[in-house]
């Protein structure tokens, strides 16, 4: 029986927020394989126009090259209409039946899923690995989860020895906290300030050859 780990994002762009605590999961908790999944149509950013999918796909796929444990899925790249969690982890439980499934995801997302499409199904079908965001943690995160997985709740520190889960589980890695978010990395290039250190150079690269979260030319922001 293996440990396969999938992490769905929007990644606009992927960022060494994503990667950097991602690896630390991979070190805690010897998966055989993370699967990153830029999402297609997220339901909660209608309104809210993400770079186009391929773009993200590709920005992701160039981050985690290096990593032989870590790949890019297209599940969603063309799916029609809205995308949802509970729907791409079902479909990695189905192609893993006999292996122990985790789903990343971090702790602002965390303090939401109540609010997320079949929930309920979710938190049966994988064991939570949520990351730690330092505006949300500790009690104010506890305040926000819904009541029914208070008691599925524990705190794991980085390398820490991680036995197999006897049932789901949501494991709250507590490691250190990365201050950047994709929203800032957007507004930081938009206003011509240097992003180079948050994020992977390959990403950085891709960022300047296609001119992205620019208003000068540069990709339009669309689904």
């Amino acid at each position: 029986m293996g440990r396969i780990a999938v992490y769905g994002g929007s990644f606009d762009p992927f960022h060494l927020g994503h990667l950097i605590p991602t690896v630390r999961a991979l070190e805690t908790f010897r998966f055989d394989a993370v699967h990153f999944v830029p999402a297609g149509r997220p339901p909660h950013k209608d309104g809210h126009p993400l770079t186009r999918v391929t773009h993200r796909l590709v920005m992701v796929a160039l981050a985690t090259l290096p990593y032989e444990r870590f790949f890019a899925s297209d599940l969603e790249v063309f799916c029609q209409g809205p995308t949802y969690t509970v729907e791409t982890v079902k479909h990695f439980r189905d192609l893993h039946p006999d292996d122990d499934l985790y789903f990343l995801l971090g702790s602002d997302s965390f303090s939401q899923i109540a609010t997320w499409h079949r929930w309920q199904e979710l938190v049966e079908l994988a064991h939570l690995v949520v990351l730690h965001r330092a505006h949300m943690w500790d009690e104010r995160l506890r305040s926000r989860v819904p009541p029914t997985l208070l008691d599925r709740l524990q705190v794991v520190a980085p390398f820490a020895t991680v036995p197999d889960p006897d049932g789901p589980t949501i494991y709250l890695l507590d490691h250190e906290p990365f201050p950047i978010s994709a929203t800032s990395i957007r507004e930081r290039q938009r206003r011509g300030l240097p992003i180079r250190e948050l994020v992977p150079h390959e990403v950085y690269t891709y960022i300047e050859r296609y001119k992205l979260y620019r208003h000068d030319g540069g990709e339009p922001r669309s689904c």
